[in-house]
């Protein structure tokens, strides 16, 4: 019923803009939200962000080092996070932890009847895992494994990663989705504030876990440095997410131009990620990235997504799918799936 009505709404976006964007700013109402609309000046986003988003970072930055809230040897990570959108964390993940983790999946992708559920760039409404159709589609990424997976949460809530997201977000983060990828996605360059919808849009991170060392033409990560600074691009003149529903796929297909025809105007270059097996790639919500083309079929790209929020913020399936509302603890985490019930 909820669904239906919603579905409903967005389809008057086009005739009744101002309606519906009432209608979903009221839906989706926070005060942490609110707090940076008020303050939005100081952000490079209209959609505020982080304190590392705001243009006193610096100010902010000294003065929690100086209390000893931020560790002198997170200074440097803090100010490549706020330049280029992104820290690099080396052999953060134990080698032993991903061998327990890829056996663990094996086992559940090999299940009689696997609980778990896939996505694919040419299945995207998630179906059952099965090996037969994972054999079938092409980008094929088993999504939130943590749900049954308790190594997975070890890693995705490992102290490296955990640790600096905490510094960034200055709260607890949470877990929201993931997604494990046994090849490379090839998904076109994007920014993860599109698709991963949160009801602040810019509080949220990700971190990207090789789960081997990962070649040239394998479908290597590719991302453009500094992108998280670049302009707002407004879906449906008012909207940091996409909707299909809503928006169209012509929206879609010129974001993916602008993105590009951005990276060109800001002299930034695509950059490739070649990490080693348990290195840690962890990029703010506005970093544009994507998958490169695969040129080596024989290669394999392992490696582990997560999506994270601080605590307070809340994904915007929340509002839509009530049963999937419900927090689940791993330690002094919280996690939560948009595909399985808690």
């Amino acid at each position: 019923m909820l669904r239906s009505i919603i579905y409903r709404a967005k389809r008057c976006v086009h005739c009744s803009p101002g309606l519906y964007r009432a209608l979903y700013a009221g839906a989706t109402f926070n005060f942490d939200y609110l707090g940076q609309q008020l303050q939005r000046k100081h952000y490079a986003s209209r959609f505020g962000g982080m304190w590392t988003d705001r243009d006193d970072f610096e100010d902010i930055l000294n003065a929690r080092v100086r209390s000893g809230e931020i560790p002198q040897g997170q200074v440097e990570g803090l100010y490549n996070w706020r330049e280029q959108g992104f820290v690099r964390l080396e052999q953060a993940v134990d080698h032993a932890l991903i061998d327990r983790y890829l056996a663990e999946l094996e086992a559940l992708k090999s299940a009689p009847e696997s609980p778990l559920l896939m996505t694919a760039a040419s299945a995207p409404e998630p179906v059952p895992y099965r090996p037969e159709a994972a054999e079938a589609h092409h980008s094929v990424r088993v999504v939130d494994d943590y749900f049954f997976n308790v190594t997975a949460r070890d890693i995705l809530f490992g102290e490296p990663v955990t640790d600096f997201l905490a510094l960034v977000f200055n709260a607890r983060p949470e877990l929201h989705q993931s997604l494990s990828f046994d090849r490379g996605s090839e998904q076109d360059i994007h920014q993860d504030t599109a698709f991963v919808r949160m009801n602040s849009p810019m509080k949220l991170a990700a971190a990207w876990v090789a789960l081997e060392d990962v070649r040239p033409g394998s479908g290597e990560l590719l991302y453009y440095p500094g992108s998280h600074r670049w302009p707002d691009f407004m879906f449906s003149n008012f909207f940091k997410h996409y909707d299909e529903e809503r928006d169209g796929l012509q929206q879609l297909e010129r974001w993916y131009a602008w993105l590009h025809a951005q990276g060109e105007s800001h002299s930034s270059q695509l950059t490739a990620f070649l990490p080693r097996k348990g290195d840690v790639f962890l990029w703010h919500a506005g970093l544009a990235h994507g998958g490169a083309a695969i040129t080596d079929h024989s290669a394999t790209r392992q490696s582990l997504v997560g999506h994270y929020c601080p605590r307070g913020v809340r994904p915007l399936y929340h509002y839509y799918k009530p049963a999937q509302r419900t927090y689940r603890h791993h330690g002094q985490f919280r996690y939560c799936s948009s595909y399985y019930r808690g």
